[in-house]
């Protein structure tokens, strides 16, 4: 009897061990790929393509089959990308790019000192006065909403709108914000935007001087990494997340620790956990896709050019931002699958792997999104709670938890061990 309990005992802890080592692994690959020598997975340097590369190594060490001779799906899309220095003075203050303002991705290239034209209480509760701001030529200056005293809100949502959508044919506009969220674009404004904190906006000043180069790239190419282990059906479930992030804005590098290292790391677990067992029943897809943040578009290219039929595709499992979740992990499209829903749940609840799972409705947020559309099963997996550094230059490993990683990874895979 003892000996049987010392033998459990044992194997327990060899299980732990195991999972500990690729915990020590899913951190090495997040430190890795947040790191200086990607770039931040984006589109100047070529960030993306250096990305795929180290990822590439990975499948290609783990003996998983690939569906092409280097694991890639190919493809090309237009892209407006940042390779030099920003620079903005608003009166006399010099601020700085990422820190204190970022360009909107959709901008052009600017260089020179320009009015600041505010719109302000004076102007949006006065009839003559909003006749006389209209009259204005603005196509040397950029304009800003100043809502200070103003308590309409809806009032200064419409001017907020007007001047976002640069209805007075400004040479650019300026968007207050408290957190400078950037994104990635595939197409190019006639007019400059500038994102700045409120915190540091001078509301006297009248004049500033701005210095933006874009480089629009028509035709880049990426790629999608697609591996595979096959199984006793033809028919698939894929497991995917983006491996791309937002890239450089001049010298400043947005590193995508938490968005999206964690879903990679999340889907080389998998993968390697399922190199390991026996035959699945059906063959198991790890997908890591590009072009997320600008759209969508590694995973819109793959179900247009699927490798295997979207009809043979069971199920869709996306990773993005898994490394957080002080408050519960969300499982978006949770609701247009109501079994898988309630399978999830009834795992949870008696293996009690993470402390709070909601199902949610259909959200075009990530990546399952164009699976989705296409009528195919898919749910994404995201932990909600200590993300106040997505899309900034803050979200580094060294900040990561990890609270519900090994949770969400038990919750799966004995999802998928159970059909």
């Amino acid at each position: 009897m003892i000996r049987r309990i010392l033998l459990t005992c044992g194997l327990n802890l060899c299980i732990l061990l195991a999972f500990g080592q690729d915990m020590e692994y899913t951190r090495k690959v997040v430190k890795d790929l947040s790191g200086k020598e990607y770039f931040g997975r984006g589109y100047v340097n070529r960030g993306d393509s250096l990305a795929a590369l180290y990822l590439k190594k990975e499948l290609k060490g783990m003996k998983l089959k690939s569906f092409s001779k280097d694991y890639y799906q190919s493809y090309t899309t237009p892209i407006n990308t940042y390779p030099e220095d920003l620079e903005l003075t608003v009166g006399t203050k010099k601020l700085e790019p990422a820190s204190d303002f970022m360009v909107y991705p959709n901008s052009p290239s600017c260089e020179g000192t320009f009015d600041l034209v505010w719109l302000n209480k004076k102007v949006m509760t006065s009839r003559r006065a909003l006749k006389e701001f209209l009259k204005k030529d603005l196509s040397d200056s950029f304009v800003v909403v100043d809502s200070t005293g103003l308590k309409n809100k809806e009032l200064y949502k419409f001017a907020s709108q007007l001047v976002s959508e640069n209805l007075f044919k400004a040479k650019g506009v300026i968007q207050r914000a408290g957190k400078l969220k950037f994104s990635a674009k595939t197409y190019v404004n006639d007019y400059t935007t500038l994102v700045v904190k409120k915190s540091v906006l001078d509301t006297t000043a009248h004049q500033i001087k701005v210095k933006v180069k874009n480089q629009f790239i028509e035709e880049y190419r990426t790629q999608n990494l697609a591996a595979y282990i096959p199984g006793k059906s033809d028919s698939c479930i894929i497991f995917t997340a983006h491996y791309d992030h937002l890239g450089m804005m001049g010298s400043k590098m947005y590193p995508g620790a938490n968005d999206n290292a964690s879903g990679v790391a999340m889907v080389l677990n998998m993968a390697k956990h399922y190199k390991k067992k026996r035959k699945p029943h059906y063959t198991l897809v790890f997908l890591l896709v590009s072009g997320e943040e600008a759209g969508f578009l590694g995973s819109e290219y793959y179900v247009e050019n699927p490798l295997i039929p979207l009809e043979k595709t069971k199920m869709v499992i996306n990773f993005d931002m898994v490394a957080t979740g002080t408050e519960a992990i969300y499982l978006i499209n949770g609701k247009t699958v109501p079994r898988e829903l309630a399978k999830l749940n009834a795992i949870n609840k008696k293996k009690e792997y993470v402390f709070e799972m909601y199902g949610t409705g259909e959200s075009a947020s990530s990546d399952h999104a164009p699976f989705h559309e296409k009528g195919v099963k898919a749910i994404f997996f995201y932990t909600h709670g200590g993300n106040g550094d997505y899309h900034e230059t803050t979200d580094v490993s060294e900040k990561l938890p990890y609270t519900q990683f090994e949770g969400i990874f038990k919750l799966v895979r004995d999802y998928i061990d159970g059909k």
